[in-house]
């Protein structure tokens, strides 16, 4: 691993840590002046209104940029900050970009306030990651307001904007080594100065891209964003006053904080590890790469670590600040739900120490442009897992319903597509179809088809006209694909598939990224894994000749002829001709609890549904359906039993008779199918279905359950041969109770690696 200290940049330490307190030059003098008692019905009106001048921020942005990435991939995300850049308000947007702002801010309170200065109609903007961008596309402008000559507030938004150079169309560089092969790095810098843009700095920044006039327009919808927003402060202070403007602010941040508060005292003293695989970090590449978010709960303070991560490789790294903004995305959906995404409160409790030169806190110069769509984004899916795993422990009910397993589109599967479109002009892009993600299923209900994301509130599929009218595809379909949605107590939701053909284009050229094609992300508490993503490229497809010969529009790949092709997670100048169809399918919702023990009618309204299919339901679920298309009890009863039986003499494992404990009054729920009970003879693992005594508490219970190591190949839905892409040996490890053979965790790894140890709880302290 590479040391924090052993890279410098212009004297200061990469990533950006900002001092205590901020060294800011004497000549910026802040507004922190408040007032304690505080009407509660003037605060519930500026509080409303601060947050709608925020919303109005990013829907100006969107109108304005009119850019698919922000209308509909949602690659945005507005915010109110207070004098020092700490949050008061973060949008309803895109919630892993919520740690790049503050630390922007920051950076330039102490790097940029003497030289060139910060003044009232300055904006400022920076794309570079270890400062405050998640990857160089995600464009940060953020603008200060004075009041009385006094630093009052800042406005900020970041925007994925369509290209900004590098060696790729789109920037999305599949053979990224480092961060010199991708769009450029910009500190920030001042675009605009006293109210007037910048003209210099404005041609110097759009010379660089491919596509200026639309990358032009971005900028400026950004800063009219600012603008927007500063001027509603502005209206704002005239009519309550600075003072009463400031206390609101303030209360938000410090009711946030007694409210996560609150929840952290329901839950025991203990830690949470979830981990997964990211396949190639470069074309060409044939390693697999782990993947670990840690949470450890400690009294009143979270504290999530990476112990265990690959160290830095190719350009699928994040930094800090994206990991960050990864973990913290899951504390505002299922933590900050009831506190309208006030963050600063959970801030204050929070600790993130990941350790220098990894996947997940790379130090520069490493490549960190493929990082949003696989690295963040499956952290995202892992913070998700381990924030359950905690939650599950809680006595507060409310918190209890928001444990989810593990959700859809754990990466984000970017086909980045260029050429020449249907009206003669050049393009690039990539398809935001996959924002149409699955939904976890739930700790008390079924995940949702397509859903969205839990981390984007507004998250909307684009339309297939939509995309036709501005790329030279004409769509054959986009489904649903049942089963691919895992099944379990309660299942996934299940994903979807696009399939297309050219449209008045000779060529279109493909790069593809994402990282879950041969290994899909874990189930939680038993349920089944997620599904996987596909890229297919079927060459002489002949669609246009056979459906002129016969009327039939194709609605499966097992409908077309040619030639069928697997496409890498990670490709380049993968060219698409006239007569070829494109085909993209996305992960799915992992399952949550054994499939075996979910209601068989819920099985059944499934099949109605055609959310799975009936074969699906008896291989999984152990339900049989008769001919009248009703759940046969007994026979579902006699399965289910008879695989229960196949899965403890295929397990290996201590074998024989087990301890039971009798349930007590003060055990402790730690999962699905676990409980820890405390007696005089100690703390143990104890299953809840049968209660067999499984481990010692202060062990991994996974050391005293059965276990079953199953190839990844021969794993869910439409496996792929790992060996088209990846070289290592991964397999899926069921841990079955030794007693009923309820099925306790699933997880990915290698076959000699240790159990993983994701549950522990601190009794003893």
């Amino acid at each position: 691993m590479v040391s924090e200290a052993e890279i410098k940049w212009d004297g200061k330490t990469y990533p950006y840590i900002p001092s205590e307190p901020l060294k800011v030059d004497p000549s910026i003098k802040f507004h922190d002046v408040v007032e304690e008692d505080l009407d509660p019905i003037t605060f519930e009106v500026i509080r409303y209104a601060m947050w709608n001048l925020n919303v109005e921020q990013g829907n100006t942005l969107v109108r304005i940029s009119g850019s698919p990435i922000a209308a509909f991939g949602h690659d945005f995300n507005p915010c109110l900050m207070d004098e020092q850049g700490d949050f008061v308000f973060f949008g309803p947007f895109l919630q892993y970009l919520s740690s790049v702002a503050s630390s922007a801010i920051k950076w330039t309170l102490e790097n940029r306030s003497e030289n060139p200065g910060i003044r009232d109609g300055d904006i400022f903007l920076t794309n570079d990651p270890w400062i405050g961008a998640i990857h160089q596309a995600d464009v940060c402008l953020f603008a200060p307001l004075f009041w009385e000559g006094e630093l009052f507030c800042w406005f900020a938004n970041s925007l994925h904007q369509w290209d900004l150079g590098g060696t790729t169309p789109g920037a999305f560089n599949p053979m990224s080594k480092d961060v010199f092969w991708e769009a450029g790095c910009i500190p920030p810098l001042k675009i605009v100065e006293q109210g007037l843009m910048r003209k210099d700095l404005e041609d110097e920044y759009i010379r660089r891209s491919r596509m200026p006039d639309l990358v032009a327009l971005d900028l400026r919808a950004q800063t009219t964003a600012c603008n927007v927003a500063r001027e509603r402060m502005q209206e704002l202070i005239g009519k309550y006053g600075p003072v009463k403007i400031k206390s609101v602010m303030k209360k938000l941040q410090d009711n946030s904080e007694v409210a996560f508060l609150e929840k952290l005292a329901t839950i025991p003293d203990g830690q949470w590890c979830e981990e997964s695989w990211i396949e190639l970090s470069r074309e060409g590449d044939r390693n697999a790469y782990r993947n670990v978010v840690r949470l450890t709960k400690k009294d009143n303070r979270l504290i999530f670590d990476n112990e265990g991560t690959a160290p830095q490789i190719g350009g699928i790294n994040c930094t800090a600040i994206g990991w960050k903004g990864a973990v913290a995305s899951m504390i505002c959906a299922q933590m900050l739900f009831d506190q309208m995404f006030v963050i600063e409160g959970a801030y204050r409790h929070m600790d993130f120490n990941p350790t220098p030169g990894t996947l997940t806190n790379a130090l520069y110069p490493a490549g960190v442009i493929s990082a949003p769509p696989t690295v963040t984004i499956q952290t995202i899916g892992l913070a998700g897992l381990a924030i359950s795993r905690m939650l599950y422990t809680s006595s507060d009910p409310a918190l209890r319903e928001e444990v989810q397993s593990c959700m859809g589109a754990l990466n984000y599967p970017i086909d980045a597509i260029s050429g020449i479109d249907q009206h003669g002009s050049p393009y690039t892009s990539f398809l935001a179809d996959p924002v149409g993600g699955a939904l976890g299923a739930l700790s008390w209900r079924d995940g949702v088809n397509t859903g969205g994301w839990p981390w984007d509130l507004q998250s909307t599929m684009p339309n297939v006209e939509d995309n036709e009218i501005f790329y030279p595809l004409i769509y054959l379909w986009r489904k649903e694909i049942p089963n691919s949605g895992g099944v379990g107590k309660y299942r996934g939701g299940n994903s979807a598939e696009i399939a297309y053909v050219l449209n008045d284009t000779e060529s279109l050229e493909h790069h593809t990224c994402s990282g879950h094609t041969i290994i899909p992300g874990n189930g939680l508490f038993g349920g089944d894994p997620t599904s996987r993503t596909r890229f297919v490229m079927v060459k002489d497809a002949n669609v246009r000749e056979n459906f002129a010969m016969d009327a039939v529009m194709p609605g499966d790949l097992s409908d077309l002829g040619g030639e069928h092709i697997n496409i890498a997670p990670k490709a380049s100048e993968v060219l698409q001709q006239s007569g070829d169809v494109w085909s993209l399918a996305w992960t799915a919702a992992s399952g949550y609890g054994d499939p075996l023990e979910r209601v068989p009618e819920m099985v059944r309204q499934d099949i109605e549904e055609s959310y799975i299919t009936s074969d699906w339901a008896r291989a999984r679920c152990g339900v049989c359906i008769d001919d009248k298309g009703e759940v046969d009890i007994s026979e579902t009863m006699a399965l289910r039993d008879q695989m229960r039986q196949q899965r403890l003499s295929d397990a290996v494992g201590l074998q024989g008779e087990r301890a039971t404990v009798t349930e007590t009054a003060d055990e402790v729920p730690v999962s699905e199918g676990l409980v820890v009970s405390t007696s005089s003879d100690g703390a143990c693992y104890v299953c809840r279905k049968c209660r067999v005594r499984i481990q010692d508490a202060e062990k991994n219970f996974k050391t005293g359950c059965l276990k079953k190591e199953t190839p990844v190949e021969e794993v869910g839905l439409s496996p792929i041969d790992p060996e088209l892409f990846i070289d290592d040996k991964i397999v899926y490890k069921e841990y079955i109770c030794p007693g009923c053979g309820l099925i306790l965790q699933g997880d990915f790894g290698k076959s000699e690696s240790e159990d993983i140890w994701d549950i522990r709880l601190f009794l003893d302290q």
